[in-house]
């Protein structure tokens, strides 16, 4: 989005949260860490259990920044230095942003939980709305209890759709991130066993889900993937809320919006959908049944808000999935091309049987490979070896030739489920050039696991390699070194 007029004035931050400046500014961004500063920006100074912001107030100076946002004294920056916003506290002087900045703008407000898709739902919503009008979304998974309000706190004035991810850990996190969003619009996803770790069982996690259907005003939408064993669970929540509730399902034939006709492809999926009562036929410029129920959410949601479901389909036509989130790429190889898919970003129960799935849909040739890339997944608690295992049959049914396991539960399972498994190669950094060595023409391979086994790593080594072998293929060095 382009910003006509300044994100934040000192004059603004006075009236939100009773802030003390010397001098008058005026900031064109919002920065909670000091290595982001662009020139322009305004840096807040949080306290965290780890690091604490004050420390970089100095850096964040050097960088560009207009101001500071900060409680007390800071090291290594003079006490009268006119640049330092006095708060009483920063964490809350944050919220109190972002509660003013959601007042000002007369956004339709969309907040977007559940336990796959949330962030790819959220990126297409923002593709498709930008399209109408002025438009604001979460950044990556800015989710959390700072994510959340600093999502909002950058929202522009001038913004007349605004999404919002809303995540959770824990209980209670839904509850409070859709305290500060207030949306006039929710979509739950799907419920599964993501954060299962924390919660008894995924009944729990379905409540806390259904606390942002909770926070809807009287007359509010929303929208609900029917696809997942809790849904009964969503809808109750909406009636007792008093909202209006909107089913949707790929699989059931009386939801609200559901597809009427679909053909999936390996590299797309086109389809005509009911979208409760307009048909609308476009194109996913993304394979996966879990992007069928992903676009179905966004045509729903777009509806819901008013927008135009025209220019929603053109968005999704030209969709680019986020990296690390089913990014597809073309590989080189020294000996031909194969096919990565980035599905580097965390992993969960639904999200890995989903990129099974995806990696399914290659058109790999009699002889070629299907290979999973796999990380343990983590968070789920006393069940962890259960979940791991219940993902025999996935991966069987996939038809997955080959799993590169990264942790012990990966390669518990790929030894028995029967297909040839081979043990990490340490740091996944150090994974890229024997994994590309091993990639035959026309295979493919997914890469898949936790955020904490970093395999985002071993998805840029690959990456590095094949611009390499694009650039100046092996058999060009053999004739140079001749």
């Amino acid at each position: 989005m382009r910003i006509d007029e300044p994100v934040w004035t000192s004059a603004e931050m006075a009236a939100a949260c009773g802030a003390i400046t010397a001098r008058p500014w005026y900031a064109d961004g919002l920065q909670v860490d000091s290595r982001e500063i662009l020139p322009g920006d305004l840096f807040v100074a949080l306290r965290g259990e780890a690091t604490d912001g004050h420390n970089f107030v100095a850096e964040a100076f050097d960088r560009g920044a207009v101001a500071a946002v900060v409680s007390g004294d800071v090291e290594g920056v003079d006490a009268g230095d006119q640049r330092l916003v006095q708060v009483v506290d920063t964490t809350e002087g944050l919220q109190l942003m972002a509660r003013h900045a959601r007042e000002r703008a007369p956004a339709h407000v969309i907040g977007v939980t559940g336990s796959a898709g949330k962030t790819s739902v959220v990126q297409a919503l923002r593709q498709a709305l930008e399209r109408v009008a002025p438009t604001h979304a979460s950044i990556k998974s800015f989710n959390n209890h700072v994510g959340v309000p600093l999502s909002l706190a950058r929202m522009p004035r001038e913004t007349r759709y605004g999404i919002f991810e809303i995540g959770m850990s824990g209980a209670g996190e839904i509850a409070r991130g859709a305290g500060s969003v207030r949306p006039d619009i929710a979509v739950i996803t799907t419920v599964g066993s993501a954060h299962a770790a924390n919660f008894r069982d995924e009944a729990g996690i379905a409540n806390e889900k259904a606390s942002l259907i909770s926070a809807l005003p009287k007359g509010g939408m929303a929208i609900i993937g029917l696809d997942n064993p809790h849904s009964e669970r969503l809808l109750e929540e909406a009636r007792v809320a008093g909202a209006m509730a909107v089913s949707v399902s790929v699989l059931d034939d009386n939801a609200d919006v559901r597809p009427l006709r679909m053909t999936e492809h390996h590299n797309c999926t086109c389809l005509t959908a009911d979208i409760f009562g307009t048909p609308v036929t476009y194109k996913i410029a993304q394979p996966g049944r879990e992007w069928v129920l992903n676009s179905l959410l966004v045509l729903a949601a777009v509806k819901a808000a008013g927008a135009d479901l025209g220019q929603a389909a053109l968005a999704l036509a030209a969709l680019e999935a986020e990296p690390g989130r089913g990014r597809v790429h073309a590989l080189t190889l020294a000996g031909g091309k194969a096919t990565l898919f980035d599905d580097s970003y965390n992993a969960n129960p639904l999200s890995l049987k989903a990129a099974l799935r995806r990696l399914s849909l290659a058109p790999v040739p009699v002889g070629g490979k299907r290979i999973a890339v796999l990380a343990d997944m983590q968070e789920l608690g006393h069940k962890s070896e259960e979940i791991h295992f219940s993902l025999i049959s996935d991966l069987k049914r996939f038809n997955v030739s080959k799993i590169i396991a990264f942790g012990d539960r990966m390669a518990a399972i790929g030894k028995e489920a029967g297909i040839p498994t081979e043990r990490c190669w340490g740091n996944p950094g150090d994974g890229a050039e024997p994994l590309m060595a091993m990639l035959k023409h026309d295979d493919a391979v997914m890469v898949k696991g936790a955020n904490s086994a970093a395999l985002y790593k071993l998805v840029q080594g690959m990456l590095q390699i094949s611009k390499d072998e694009a650039e100046f293929p092996v058999s060009q060095r053999h004739r140079v070194a001749r």
